[in-house]
């Protein structure tokens, strides 16, 4: 069933920039988020222990879970570990086609935070199974040659784009050669996109996910993705 529900934003913030957007900024909003690939991304809020919500973009990859940063679930600066977690898969601006979902559990490596970005990535366990129509996108340990030879789009909820809580994309190369822990792109996100996947353009048939948007680089000059290796998928699905 479809809700309706306020518009509120507030999204997830860290020390440095989670996001940065490149001239000219390609984004483009989705309009059917119900349709595949889109309805397998969602919204995922996250209570601290402050009392403050924040919020980045997650995909499910099985009924009952869904894969998003550890960053959207955890944050030093409001006292640690969030209290509560939910997802909305394909959430458009005040619309939640398939409704509102709580979590009971999220989990992150044992590294995270001390290990920094090449560990900033989480399984959040559903309550209850999403719907049919919700796209399962397909971790994916894609090798350097399809990488480098792939067009990649990332889509999630920035927090510089109207109306709120509405989906974006944008899409492009990634920077090569591909780092063996983090993937490289100058693909345009901002905060709220954390979380997202890195997938093949348009691609809508279990879609493949090559790595989770973590943020901008420390340069400054490329957006980052912590990269989909056997060993994370395994440490990931290690988890359910």
């Amino acid at each position: 069933m479809t809700m309706t529900l306020p518009a509120f934003h507030r999204p997830v913030r860290s020390h440095v920039r989670v996001g940065m957007p490149f001239p000219p900024d390609g984004r483009e909003r989705v309009q059917q988020t119900t349709q595949p690939p889109w309805s397998g991304l969602g919204l995922l809020s996250a209570t601290m222990p402050d009392g403050e919500v924040l919020e980045a973009t997650g995909f499910a990859i099985a009924p009952q879970y869904v894969v998003t940063a550890a960053h959207g679930v955890y944050d030093a600066d409001h006292g640690g570990r969030a209290v509560a977690v939910t997802f909305e898969a394909g959430r458009d601006a005040t619309r939640t086609p398939f409704g509102v979902t709580k979590a009971t559990a999220w989990t992150y490596p044992g590294q995270y935070p001390s290990g920094g970005r090449p560990y900033d990535y989480c399984l959040v366990k559903l309550a209850t199974a999403l719907p049919p129509p919700v796209t399962l996108y397909r971790l994916t340990a894609a090798s350097d040659a399809d990488l480098t030879a792939g067009t990649w789009q990332v889509a999630g909820y920035p927090d510089d784009k109207a109306p709120e809580n509405s989906l974006w994309y944008d899409d492009g190369k990634l920077l090569s050669p591909p780092g063996t822990r983090i993937l490289n792109y100058r693909i345009s996100t901002s905060g709220g996109q954390s979380g997202a996947p890195v997938s093949p353009y348009l691609e809508e048939r279990a879609p493949a996910a090559v790595g989770i948007h973590a943020g901008v680089a420390p340069d400054k000059k490329s957006n980052e993705a912590v990269r989909l290796t056997r060993e994370v998928i395994g440490e990931i699905e290690s988890w359910k």
